[in-house]
């Protein structure tokens, strides 16, 4: 029988006083001022209605936190899983459409259920046979492909790069915006890292679009939002056929979205001097893919950016991501509406440069010193 600490791992969470619920409290408020503009961004990465991606830092991150080993995760919409979702989906609906939603939240269902199984039945150990250079390469071919996605919004390219081909000017106001989000963040990082700079640059992108009326000159913005909680629901069944064409793809989320919570979980434990329950962990994010199915979102992960910006503000307990999942609320109830005018440059800046930190060419340097046979695999 498994002990009640395992199936609910918050009833080992410190008892709280006013000090550490100050301290988790500054914490939560940081990571969820950045994790609404960035759910949006990675929302249209992977294709969805952009509100879904406020949705996956909801319900998602308090289940993980609540049942998952690693109290201290930021988990919602991440770039590599997002891009995974386009990727699987691509050629089965219209991105955005009813049918796109509806496999997404298959997705979410599938690789929640295979990651609750593997966790029920302590498979965990199966994250030690990932080949190292192959899962190096595969997240840095990964970035590539998402910045490289990114930057037709970004440079302010309407009809993509085959615009550019076909001679189409690109729009030089957003390509303002773009260019000026990624110069802020890129300071803000270096300067300011515990600074919500990527909530100041949304807000400030917003009043900046609508003081020159950007969107009534044929730019591209976010627009409405639909306010309120989301409503619980299941999607239809998808077919026999498309469900086999799901399975790949699920195996695929399934595992590299907990590569992702390895790489913060073990991060977070080790900080607090204990042993990661990778087990703990795989069934806290299976719980939390599940909680985004019955949102209407995508599959979620572990975002490492937002998890040790968490551990940076002073985080101490899993009750920083139940004040970051207050704030995110906050948000999505009275915020929605200012993020209208936002250009969709801007959201594509964001994405490149949380993305950008993936791409480590020297990394390729160091493993051909090492072993050229898994250079060349790794480059393949």
């Amino acid at each position: 029988m498994p002990s009640l600490h395992r199936l609910f791992p918050f009833l080992a969470w410190p008892r709280p006083d006013a000090a550490l619920l100050r301290g988790d409290a500054m914490a939560g408020l940081t990571v969820g001022l950045m994790a609404i503009p960035q759910g949006v961004a990675y929302a249209a990465l992977a294709g969805m209605p952009l509100v879904t991606g406020i949705y996956a830092s909801l319900l998602p991150a308090l289940v993980a936190a609540l049942f998952g080993a690693s109290m201290r995760l930021s988990v919602g919409a991440t770039a590599l899983t997002c891009l995974l979702v386009s990727a699987s989906l691509t050629g089965l609906a219209e991105p955005g459409s009813a049918r796109w939603v509806e496999l997404a939240v298959w997705l979410c269902l599938l690789s929640g259920g295979l990651q609750i199984a593997l966790g029920l039945m302590r498979f965990g150990w199966l994250l030690n046979l990932v080949n190292s250079p192959v899962l190096m390469a595969f997240t840095q071919g990964a970035g590539v492909l998402i910045i490289a996605s990114q930057l037709p919004a970004l440079l302010g390219l309407r009809g993509g790069w085959g615009g550019l081909v076909q001679g189409q000017t690109p729009d030089l106001v957003a390509l303002g915006f773009g260019l000026a989000t990624v110069a802020a963040l890129v300071l803000a990082r270096r300067w300011r890292p515990a600074f919500p700079s990527v909530l100041f640059v949304v807000g400030a992108s917003a009043a900046a679009s609508a003081a020159l009326g950007f969107e009534a000159a044929g730019g591209a913005v976010v627009g409405e939002l639909p306010k309120g909680l989301p409503t619980p629901s299941l999607p239809g069944w998808p077919g026999w056929e498309t469900l086999g064409a799901l399975l790949l793809p699920t195996l695929v989320i399934s595992l590299v979205s907990f590569l992702e919570t390895a790489a913060s979980g073990k991060v977070d434990n080790g900080l607090l001097g204990r042993r990661w329950d990778q087990d703990q962990d795989l069934l806290g994010q299976g719980l939390a893919k599940l909680a985004s199915a019955v949102s209407g979102a995508f599959p979620t992960s572990s975002s490492f950016s937002r998890s040790a910006l968490l551990i940076y503000a002073g985080a101490r307990t899993g009750w920083a991501t139940v004040a970051s999942v207050v704030v995110v609320l906050a948000g999505l109830l009275l915020l929605t509406p200012l993020l209208h005018h936002v250009p969709l440059s801007v959201l594509a800046a964001i994405v490149v440069v949380a993305v950008v930190g993936l791409i480590k060419p020297k990394e390729f340097v160091k493993l051909w010193r090492l072993s050229r046979v898994e250079a060349v695999i790794a480059g393949i």
